[in-house]
């Protein structure tokens, strides 16, 4: 049985939930920290009463018109199949107990250790978490799978790294196997939310679209 960090929905959003993209000051987690408690996620994937939190990661590199986000096209047949297929701006994923005895608990907290964690299991990077930026937050009811989830969304500058950017992409390639990956330019990313509008006639989950129109 696997277990994963929740949240009681009436708790996150006391009145109705807000839907889109959160700012940082709209959702204080820090003050709910005593609301927040490890439960299986077999059931809390079909209960939208509660939120699983997850940290959303965008990697990106450069500045001003020089900025790019590393996107990559989930393969078809996904781990999680309501999102196989599509395209995606973020990596991330739950928070599990283990986490709790990651030695950066102490200096950064629960969520960015998680993050941390994620990142190098999905990504084989280590940029270190001085690279991570806090963004917002995502919260979507549109969709199955995203009406269980809170996203916490953080933008990781990856500048610090050594490496071309297609050698940083090879990495992540070898290591979160997508279908396909690449570095896409923050300017033309917004053009790409709709429906087919992403590379070769492909879509943006969810997630995405909102994490871009509130990131870009």
């Amino acid at each position: 049985m696997r277990s994963i960090l929740v949240i009681e929905r009436k708790h996150l959003f006391p009145g109705l939930s807000p839907q889109g993209f959160l700012r940082p000051g709209d959702v204080d987690l820090d003050s709910l920290n005593d609301r927040l408690f490890f439960a299986e996620r077999e059931y809390m994937e079909i209960n939208s009463h509660y939120k699983q939190v997850i940290p959303y990661l965008m990697l990106m590199r450069g500045t001003g018109e020089d900025a790019r986000v590393l996107c990559y096209q989930r393969k078809v047949k996904h781990t999680e199949q309501r999102l196989g297929g599509l395209w995606s701006v973020g990596f991330g994923g739950h928070i599990e107990p283990i986490d709790r005895t990651d030695a950066l608990v102490a200096t950064h907290g629960l969520l960015i250790a998680s993050a941390m964690r994620e990142l190098v299991e999905e990504t084989g990077l280590e940029p270190g978490a001085d690279a991570l930026r806090a963004c917002g937050f995502i919260n979507s009811d549109g969709q199955d799978v995203s009406s269980v989830h809170f996203g916490v969304v953080y933008r990781i500058d990856l500048d610090t790294l050594a490496g071309c950017d297609e050698a940083l992409l090879e990495k992540v390639s070898a290591q979160s196997e997508p279908h396909q990956a690449r570095w896409i330019s923050s300017a033309a990313l917004p053009g790409m939310v709709a429906p087919e509008a992403a590379p070769e006639g492909g879509s943006f989950e969810d997630w995405s679209r909102i994490a871009i129109a509130g990131v870009l």
